[in-house]
């Protein structure tokens, strides 16, 4: 009878551990999180067994998952405020499986207003300021993303910051490219291409490179753009009693302004053609546009 009852507690016992060993380890680095516009995500670190992996949220719109490179970690994001439940769960080709639940509390509503990404052109060894579309915060960072293959590591600096406001610095270091992320938490609000060249090209487009009138000129196009260049620039007309030179009137806004853009405005006078010559001071570079004056 002992010997009975001793097979049976032994049976017992390699079951119960055959079974533990079918289980999934699944360990996360919390089990709770609260988020607000100061902590607007948390960062989720995994620690398991190989097996298949899934993430869910219960209401993206208050929690929304970020996924990562590194497949054991991931970001929950707040937005609305509300309650909301992350689930991970974990599970394998013969048919166990482990869930874990974080419970998520947005205490506030979280805003992100995103704004078009812009590209800045600057020259190498120049610093520059240049205006954001929007306000710098202390929740706010900025990150370098060099992960392109036609980016260049270190090729320029982005300073931001919320002593400096709209305003924002970068610094040509070494020519070449690379792109500036200002982020939220973890979300992307707002993207610079930095563009670090040896000297600036003068660029006239080439739907810029004939300007036409027709007299009397009362009203209609009376000008061509200078897309990029130096910032400094001279123009004069080669028959100045056929047409002359107006203005010359750099870019004010902060997308035109980062590249050194500006306008140039014509006069007609008398029927005729000549050419319009404009002239980086800097550079020296030239682009001539022909002017057509018709009766």
């Amino acid at each position: 009878m002992k010997r009975t009852l001793f097979y049976l507690v032994l049976a017992i016992a390699l079951f119960a551990c055959e079974k533990n060993d079918d289980t999934i380890k699944l360990r996360l680095s919390t089990e709770s999180c609260v988020l607000n516009n100061e902590t607007s995500y948390a960062e989720i670190q995994i620690e398991r067994d190989e097996g298949f992996l899934s993430i869910t949220s219960s209401d993206p719109d208050i929690a929304r998952i970020l996924y990562t490179d590194n497949e054991n970690i991931f970001y929950i994001i707040g937005h609305s405020i509300g309650n909301a439940t992350v689930t991970v769960n974990i599970s394998n080709d013969v048919g166990s499986e482990t869930t874990r639940i974080i419970d998520v509390r947005v205490s506030e509503p979280i805003s992100y207003q995103f704004f078009a990404g812009e590209g800045i052109y600057i020259k190498k060894g120049e610093s520059r300021v240049f205006e954001l579309p929007f306000t710098f915060d202390k929740n706010y960072s900025v990150v370098a993303d060099g992960s392109a293959v036609v980016d260049t590591e270190g090729a320029a600096t982005f300073t931001a910051s919320a002593e400096t406001g709209s305003n924002f610095r970068v610094e040509g270091k070494t020519a070449g490219n690379i792109l500036f992320h200002v982020l939220k938490g973890k979300v992307e609000l707002y993207s610079v291409h930095v563009y670090v060249v040896d000297e600036y090209d003068l660029f006239v487009p080439p739907s810029d490179d004939r300007l036409t009138f027709k007299l009397p000129f009362t009203y209609g196009v009376n000008g061509i753009s200078i897309w990029r260049g130096s910032g400094n620039y001279s123009a004069r007309i080669i028959d100045e009693t056929v047409a002359e030179v107006k203005s010359v009137t750099p870019g004010k806004d902060f997308f035109n302004n980062m590249n050194n853009s500006a306008v140039v405005r014509v006069t007609p006078l008398k029927a005729g053609i000549t050419k319009l010559i404009v002239t980086d001071t800097i550079t020296g570079q030239t682009s001539d546009v022909e002017i057509v004056v018709e009766e």
